[in-house]
Order: C-alpha cells, then structure tokens, then sequence
C-alpha cells in the first residue's frame, strides 16, 4: 500500500517528507488536484512530484492519484498504525494503547490473508510425521520460538532451540531426513541462520522458511516459505523496537501449533490431559514430602 510507504517516509529527502505530511493532512483535495497545483501547495515542482512518485514504485503521477484517493478514504476514517514508531512523545497512555491494538490487528488480519492453507497442511502433516523439530533463529524471533517449543511439549513434540547461534549448525547435522527445520529470520539474511540453512540444503533436508522478505535466502532457499507482509525496518536505529513482526511470527506459531493440535485432536487432548496429571500428581507428592 502506498500509503504506508508515505507515513513510514524511508529514504525521503527534506522536500519529500513535506510533500508526504501535506497528502496525509489533506488527501480529499489531492482528487481533483493537477500535478502542478500539488506542487505549488507543497513549494515544490512538477519534476519533484514525478521523482516522489517513482520512489513509491509507480510509474507517474496519474497512476499515484489513482492508488493514493482509493487508498486515502480508509486511511482517513481507520488510520493505519506505522510499525516502525506506533507512537510519539505526544501521546497519552490510552493513545498508545490504541494504537498498538490496532497495530496487532492489522498485523494479524495481513498475516492471515497471506496464508496459504495447502501449503499449511503440507507442513501440519511433515510435524506430524517429524521425530523433532529444529528452530533456526536468533534474537527476538527466538523470544517468540520459545513459547512455541513450550506448547509444543504439552502433547510430547520434541523443539529444539538455542540462543547460541554458535549451536545451530549443530541442529543442521544433527537432524534427519524426517525432521522439520524452521528457518525464521525477519530479513532472512541473518549469517548464521543463512550458513546453517546451506548445510541443511547440502543434505537434501525438509526446510520450512518464516520472513517478511521475499528475495532473501531464506526465501530463496527453503523448500517452503511463509511469508508475512510486515514492511517493519530491519535496522534499530530506525524504529523503536519490534513490535510487528514479534507478533505476526508468533501467531503464524500459534496457528501452527493449533494445525497441528488440532490434526489428531482426541489423542493430543489425551497425551495433554495425561502429562498435566502427572505433573501435578508429582507436584503433590514433593508436598507430602516436605519439600
């Protein structure tokens, strides 16, 4: 959407990021609105106008008034959240609040519409099938893989995960051809994600790719690839933290790990129920115990 590439003003000169906070401001006049009198009202030119369109992917300025009022009208009366500073030093508590419910909601409604549930229930049946899981990730992708690995042992999958990447091309050799590899990178251009997912390409192994990035090697190289459409910037010193993309890799886990709860559900509940038995009769007995 080309109003998100405005309010996220990446790579804008001065002029530009004018021009963008007046279509933002005043988007209903932009309908009727020559490329001339656009440039006049933004102290600009025709020529910057033309240079400002073509940095939003479109090839002039009739194509970007035609996109930017069927997009603007949404815009205007839901607001769309920048993942990257979902809130200023102005806003209140409750504003800030606000906004990042409605970031997650975009967030998990674009997740959705790029699920492709083929592909989806290709990989349910490859878990179910797996005698482990390895997850290959670092930083805050493997904060969200660890509540994964935990509801995954309530029906006795096996996930393995580290926080030393130095370990991962150790998952790489160690798994087998029935395992399944999760590659999960927001650029999908990490060096030790991309050096362990070469071995596991060198063994013909079963890879399952998680990015926002579609040209990336981890893209390029799984054998499949979820990709979520979260324009978060790679880089700290251009957002505040992750907010986005935290939430949409964590419920593309979520759905997986329902997928597959739900795939043999009646023997999943069973194995549930009997581990927190046993959990809790345990917990009971160090009591008696004394401990």
């Amino acid at each position: 959407m080309i109003i998100e590439r405005i309010i996220k003003q990446e790579e804008f000169t001065d002029v530009e990021k004018s021009i963008a906070d007046y279509l933002l401001k005043n988007g209903y006049e932009v309908k009727n609105m020559s490329i001339s009198s656009l440039a006049q009202v933004t102290y600009s030119s025709t020529s910057t106008i033309t240079r400002f369109c073509h940095k939003l992917g479109l090839d002039g300025y009739k194509k970007f008034q035609i996109l930017f009022n069927s997009e603007y009208e949404a815009y205007e009366k839901k607001g769309l959240v920048n993942v990257n500073y979902p809130f200023t030093g102005e806003d209140s508590y409750e504003q800030i609040a606000k906004q990042l419910e409605r970031l997650n909601q975009e967030t998990i409604a674009k997740t959705i519409s790029c699920f492709n549930y083929n592909q989806l229930n290709r990989i349910v049946r490859r878990m179910d099938k797996a005698d482990m899981i390895n997850i290959f990730s670092v930083g805050t992708s493997v904060t969200v893989a660890m509540e994964f690995q935990q509801k995954m042992l309530r029906f006795g999958k096996i996930v393995n995960l580290t926080q030393q990447a130095c370990f991962l091309p150790g998952y790489a050799l160690a798994g087998t051809e029935n395992t399944v590899n999760l590659v999960i990178s927001l650029s999908g251009e990490n060096r030790d994600v991309v050096e362990s997912l070469n071995l596991l390409k060198e063994q013909g192994r079963y890879t399952v790719g998680m990015t926002s990035t579609p040209n990336s090697a981890v893209a390029r190289e799984c054998k499949e690839v979820i990709l979520v459409d979260i324009e978060e910037n790679n880089s700290y010193e251009a957002k505040i933290d992750t907010f986005a993309i935290y939430s949409a890799f964590h419920f593309v886990l979520d759905c997986l790990f329902s997928f597959l709860y739900k795939y043999n559900f009646d023997s999943n509940t069973k194995i549930t129920k009997e581990k927190a038995y046993m959990i809790e009769r345990n917990k009971n007995r160090g009591d008696d115990d004394g401990f």
